[in-house]
């Protein structure tokens, strides 16, 4: 056990280590322990109500126990055996969720949970993210992308912004991450004469990455839905706005929720609207100024102090009034409307509504479609039941 400060950090070894929903931790008698030693007033615990290890924590958590979760998958996935067990389990016994994103509150409520939910926004670190002096008066504009250099995350469509906006003006394009897409951007850049405008910076942390955002005109997140993910929120966004940077982008997941009026968000992949926006933007002074302010207003509600006054507000709550669970036992259907009318819609993707988790489900054609035709109606049919 290691004890910085006020917090004790207690490191327990796992199995599939990175393997994010379905690592577990070796000895499941120590989880136990760990709770009984510590005697928590709230467990909270930060995974996804259908990882392998969320089971392990809820098992070893006793019934009068208050138990909060995390949840950040905004798109309504249907899950395999036994991780759709997990899922149903956690809904039954979790008292609160505190989903980053409304459409991730919406897949909840929509698959039956009944409890608190407050959706509670990722934060940045205010000692390290702050607003930069960016001006459209500079020598060169310059733009900015941030995050794994991979097709869905569209480096090739940010080279080609800033190849627009460096015919009217010098521009330059910072890429910050790593990737398979790098090389496709290098080859993009050179096709469309940038090549020199762009500069690799690698993976960026703490204030190197923050002294980069304070310098950006224009930080470009150009995602792309695939048939199984979208952005589930973008923290990117945060960082950005409280460094005094405006975000442009396409509505990819919770990129328009995250980003809100303070951006330019066009419908994805509509990259003649994307350069027209990023254009206009940084050929008017009025509106630059306007989103930027607009920017650092709305990030000054997503510090971490911020966030945990409400994160704490939220254990007080389920302290209080634990027991006050909506039932939510209605048809699939009535209980996803209801969660639309609540929360707005979960995240499409390329491949439309509630994609299979399984790729050989997910792709299988017209079988896979029959199959979760039956798996629908078989549900909407044991909601009947007397």
């Amino acid at each position: 056990m290691l004890s910085p400060g006020p917090f004790s950090l207690v490191e327990l070894p796992v199995r599939r280590a990175g393997d994010v929903n379905r690592h577990v931790h070796l000895d499941e008698a120590s989880v136990r322990r760990l709770i009984a030693d510590t005697q928590p007033d709230v467990l909270d615990i930060h995974e996804e109500p259908f990882s392998a290890v969320a089971r392990q924590w809820l098992g070893a958590a006793a019934g009068a126990l208050p138990v909060v979760m995390y949840a950040a998958q905004n798109i309504d996935k249907r899950y395999p055996p036994p991780f759709s067990h997990y899922e149903h389990a956690a809904y039954q016994r979790v008292d609160a969720f505190y989903p980053c994103s409304h459409q991730a509150a919406s897949v909840l409520r929509g698959k039956g949970f009944g409890g608190v939910i407050e959706v509670l926004p990722l934060g940045y670190d205010d000692a390290v993210y702050e607003p930069g002096t960016q001006s459209l008066d500079a020598e060169e504009i310059v733009l900015m992308l941030v995050g794994r250099l991979v097709p869905e995350k569209g480096v090739d469509h940010a080279i080609r912004v800033l190849a627009r906006v460096n015919a009217d003006r010098p521009a330059r394009l910072v890429v910050c991450g790593e990737g398979p897409e790098a090389v496709l951007a290098r080859r993009v850049a050179s096709a469309l004469g940038v090549a020199d405008r762009v500069d690799f910076t690698g993976w960026l942390t703490g204030p190197d990455l923050a002294s980069a955002y304070k310098a950006a005109h224009v930080v470009l997140i150009p995602s792309r839905a695939t048939q199984t993910w979208v952005e589930q929120f973008g923290r990117v966004i945060v960082e950005a706005q409280a460094s005094g940077a405006v975000v442009a982008g396409y509505a990819c997941g919770a990129i328009p929720e995250v980003a809100g009026d303070a951006a330019l968000v066009v419908p994805i992949g509509d990259l003649d609207r994307l350069v027209e926006g990023v254009v206009r933007i940084v050929s008017n002074r009025e509106d630059f100024d306007r989103r930027r302010d607009a920017g650092r207003r709305l990030a000054a509600t997503r510090t971490w102090h911020a966030v945990a006054v409400r994160q704490a507000a939220l254990y007080q709550t389920v302290l209080g009034h634990r027991r006050a669970r909506l039932e939510r036992r209605g048809s699939p259907r009535r209980r996803r409307a209801a969660a639309r009318a609540e929360f707005g819609p979960t995240a499409p993707t390329s491949g439309g509504d509630r994609p299979f988790a399984l790729p050989v489900l997910r792709n299988g054609g017209g079988v896979a479609r029959a199959l979760a035709t039956a798996i629908d109606a078989a549900a909407e049919l044991a909601s009947r039941r007397p």
